[in-house]
C-alpha cells in the first residue's frame, strides 16, 4: 500500500538542478541594466524565494533599481540562457514514473512564472508525470501559505486527509509549506536550502538524493 495519494513538489533544488542557469540569466538580466552581476555564491541561496524578492536582495542598497523591470528582463532571458543550463538530478524521471506507475497523484508548485515551468518540465520529458501544475502567476498566495492549498490544490485533488500528503522540498519554504496544510514534509538535503534552517523545522523524512522519495512513498526499487 502507497503510503501517500498525493505528492506535491518543488522545482528547483528538488527536481532539478537549475543554480547554474537561473544564476547566468540572473548576470544576464543584472547586465542588461549597468548593474553588478551576482556571482553563483550570491544567487544559489536564494533559489526558492519569489525572482522579484531575489532580486531586491541581491541589489541590496540600490534603491534606484526598479525590481520588476529586472524582472521583466530575466523572465525574457530565461528560455534562451536559464532553461539550456538546466537539468534533472540524477534518477528523478526514473522516481516520478515509479510514483505514477503506482497510482500516486503528483503536481508541481515552483515560484517561477508558469512560461517559465512549462516549457521546462517539456523541455526535460517530465510533463506527463502532473496533473496539475502552479506557477507564482497561478496562485494568490504563494508558498508558504495554507491558502495556496486550499484555494488551487485541494479544489483539484478533492478532500484528501492531509496525513496522506506529501511535500518534497530543498529549502525551510518547502517545510514550512507543509507544516502550514498539515502534511508531512521532505526535505530534499541535496537542493539549495539553508541546512540548519531546514534541519530545525524537523521535517518527516529526509532524502540525500531524489531516488529517495519512492522509498519513502512505500515502493520497492526495481
Amino acid at each position: 500500500m502507497n503510503t501517500f495519494d498525493l505528492v506535491i513538489f518543488d522545482f528547483d533544488g528538488t527536481l532539478a538542478d537549475s543554480a547554474n542557469g537561473i544564476a547566468a540569466c540572473m548576470r544576464a538580466a543584472f547586465e542588461s541594466y549597468d548593474l553588478l552581476p551576482p556571482t553563483l555564491e550570491d544567487v544559489r541561496p536564494r533559489i526558492g524565494l519569489s525572482l522579484e524578492e531575489a532580486i531586491r536582495q541581491l541589489i541590496r542598497d540600490r534603491r534606484d533599481v526598479d525590481v520588476a523591470t529586472v524582472a521583466a528582463r530575466y523572465r525574457e532571458l530565461h528560455s534562451s540562457v536559464a532553461a539550456q543550463a538546466t537539468g534533472l538530478f540524477p534518477g528523478a524521471r526514473d522516481a516520478l514514473a515509479m510514483l505514477d506507475t503506482a497510482g500516486i497523484r503528483l503536481l508541481v508548485v515552483s515560484q517561477k512564472a508558469r512560461r517559465g515551468l512549462t516549457q521546462l518540465l517539456g523541455q526535460l520529458e517530465i510533463d506527463q508525470y502532473f496533473g496539475l501544475v502552479l506557477g507564482s502567476d497561478d496562485v494568490t498566495a504563494p508558498k508558504p501559505q495554507a491558502a495556496l492549498y486550499d484555494s488551487h490544490i485541494a479544489t483539484w485533488c478533492g478532500d484528501l486527509a492531509r496525513n496522506r500528503v506529501l511535500v518534497v522540498g530543498d529549502t525551510d519554504i518547502d517545510l514550512r509549506f507543509a507544516m502550514n496544510i498539515g502534511a508531512h514534509g521532505c526535505w530534499a538535503e541535496y537542493g539549495y536550502g539553508h541546512p540548519a534552517s531546514c534541519r530545525a523545522l524537523e521535517p518527516t523524512y529526509v532524502i540525500s538524493d531524489i531516488t529517495g522519495v519512492t522509498s519513502v512513498c512505500g515502493l520497492s526499487p526495481r
